[in-house]
């Protein structure tokens, strides 16, 4: 019985002694994982397939950053910065990103279904065409002058204008919320805004063609000289619905 005492404090105390040696055994992702959540400060770090999922990041400065197919679901990232990151196919569903900034910050392929961006300003950010914001809060997002369409979108419901055109597509924003979002100029064709909510947003003069608004809310949306899904152009004052200008 003394010998399995003895030989059980041995045990802790060379698990004791040896854990500053077993963290030396981290990999360099590990350790800049780990530096990450004690410090929130990694800007130019390779996060790269990092797993980061439920990580209270508020605030981090990551500019720069390299966190390509890195887990961020439900992580908190307010008011990070996101400057320059490279957020290719990161998987950000649920995560909170109010606050954040996204300048220059590339997206493609990135995973933001029921994450929350309200009052984002995504007007600089990169890729946004092949995002998936199925059920994101958009709320109160800027996109003015900005395109959630291009060669890379996955919702592909283009219509052949030219000869030598491309079929191209818009981002997946279907049942998301952008009340009071700011989309005047933007260019969101071919997007799928199925069961979307518009509530007071301004789509004046934006691009709307091909796009699917099956079920969306329109209530109070400015829409004057908005390009309608159907490439009519909606008349002045036109508010919650797009009424066509008559043609001449």
């Amino acid at each position: 019985m003394r010998l399995q005492v003895h030989h059980g404090r041995f045990l802790s105390l060379l698990l004791l002694l040896g854990a500053p040696a077993l963290s030396g055994c981290l990999s360099e992702r590990e350790k800049t994982v780990r530096r990450l959540l004690e410090t929130r400060e990694c800007e130019g770090c390779d996060l790269k397939d990092a797993s980061l999922e439920g990580a209270n990041l508020e605030g981090a400065r990551l500019k720069g950053a390299t966190l390509m197919g890195a887990v961020l679901a439900r992580a908190n990232l307010r008011n990070a910065d996101l400057t320059e990151a490279g957020l290719e196919g990161v998987d950000a569903r649920q995560a909170d990103l109010r606050g954040a900034r996204l300048d220059d910050a590339r997206l493609l392929s990135a995973q933001l279904q029921g994450a929350t961006l309200e009052g984002v300003d995504l007007r600089n950010a990169k890729n946004l065409e092949s995002v998936n914001f199925e059920g994101a809060n958009l709320r109160g997002v800027n996109l003015e002058d900005s395109s959630l369409y291009g060669q890379s979108g996955p919702y592909r419901r283009s219509k052949k204008r030219h000869l030598y055109d491309v079929p191209g597509g818009g981002a997946l924003v279907r049942r998301a919320d952008l009340s009071g979002a700011n989309l005047r100029d933007a260019t969101l064709a071919n997007c799928d805004f199925a069961g979307a909510i518009f509530r007071g947003a301004d789509l004046r003069d934006a691009n709307l063609e091909l796009s699917n608004l099956e079920g969306a809310d329109l209530t109070e949306a400015r829409l004057s000289g908005a390009s309608w899904t159907d490439e009519s152009k909606c008349g002045k004052d036109s508010v919650g619905r797009c009424i066509p200008t008559r043609s001449r």
